[in-house]
């Protein structure tokens, strides 16, 4: 453990000294964050969100800034125990880790130097990357079930609905015009779907309120690359080509589950590739947008909805570019399109 613990400083003082240095880390999932979160968090906090997140490829680093919210509104809370001392519970610090009573000593068990100033409770970097660590451990690695993660942070499902709901609302979706490069908008999904992990599953929902059934995602995802696809998941098998190998596959193709393998009207399930075997969908009802494997005996096959687009972007001689501005929040956007009944 003591070793563990070593090898963890090091690297989160390495991504601290890369942060100061202004160079970016690869936020896995992270994506920007919304005017929202600009406006709320301070910039002191902000990149530490970031960096603890990438420590934990997937967990968004909103979810993270949200408990941060929550737990003191970003260390700006004068409330017992933020500062200096323990709360009625035994917590501690910016974001309210157990250091002994009825929250347990977590601090102790999972603490982290990220600041090279020996382990404090008290200090920002070293709250926010413990907490980081301690809802990886929990669940939120790979983004297998942020939601049980959050849960394990502080035992309450009223807790967890109002975490995601803060973290809905600090991520931003890169919006891009239509006619934007295949790659650009494949790769806007992808980070789309990234972006709403975690966040509770509905049937019908496309997003309102931070809920999702599974073609709702789909439709959410792609809108933000600026590409329509149809409202159901039967509808959306026919958005795009056939991927017919799946050894073929690419990040943001669809793939698609069905009752029978021969019959592609009994298509009940969507979700997009992210690579490396897995994708992202919303499951059912109970279950929160994860990341998972992709094949499963309901496999039917996978589309490529950006197929006949433009692989990359042209310009014409003297013509303005195009920049990707940050679109809005999950609270905010509409939906793509509403023409074809709510469905799976």
């Amino acid at each position: 453990m003591g070793k563990l613990l070593v090898g963890i400083a090091v690297t989160v003082v390495l991504v601290l000294g890369l942060m100061v240095a202004g160079l970016s880390t690869s936020l896995i999932g992270g994506g920007q964050p919304s005017p929202q979160a600009q406006r709320d968090i301070p910039t002191t906090y902000l990149p530490l969100y970031q960096a603890a997140a990438d420590t934990c490829p997937g967990l968004p680093w909103s979810v993270l800034a949200a408990i941060g919210k929550v737990e003191s509104d970003h260390g700006r809370s004068t409330l017992p125990g933020v500062r200096s001392g323990a709360n009625f519970a035994g917590a501690a610090g910016p974001m309210q880790i157990g250091i002994g009573g009825k929250a347990g000593n977590t601090f102790g068990s999972y603490g982290v130097d990220a600041d090279g100033g020996g382990p404090s409770v008290y200090s920002p970097a070293d709250a926010v990357f413990t907490a980081a660590r301690y809802l990886c451990t929990n669940g939120a690695s790979q983004g297998r079930d942020v939601a049980r993660a959050v849960f394990a942070y502080n035992h309450s499902g009223r807790y967890v609905s109002q975490v995601l709901a803060i973290a809905s609302g600090y991520a931003a979706t890169q919006g891009l015009p239509p006619g934007a490069p295949a790659e650009d908008v494949a790769a806007s999904a992808v980070q789309f779907a990234y972006s709403q992990l975690g966040a509770p599953y509905l049937w019908g929902a496309t997003g309102e309120e931070g809920y999702y059934d599974c073609s709702g995602l789909m439709l959410r995802a792609y809108g933000a690359g600026g590409l329509k696809l149809p409202r159901t998941s039967r509808e959306q098998w026919f958005s795009g080509p056939r991927v017919p190998n799946v050894g073929d596959l690419q990040p943001g193709d669809l793939v698609f589950y069905a009752y029978n393998l021969a019959d592609p009207s009994t298509i009940h399930h969507v979700g997009i590739y992210i690579g490396a075997g897995n994708m992202i969908d919303a499951p059912h009802r109970g279950a929160v947008v994860r990341i998972t494997p992709f094949l499963r005996g309901d496999f039917i096959g996978a589309v490529r909805p950006t197929a006949g687009m433009a692989p990359t972007a042209t310009t014409a001689p003297g013509a303005a570019t195009t920049t990707t501005t940050p679109g809005a929040t999950t609270t905010t956007v509409a939906p793509t399109t509403t023409t074809a009944a709510p469905g799976p």
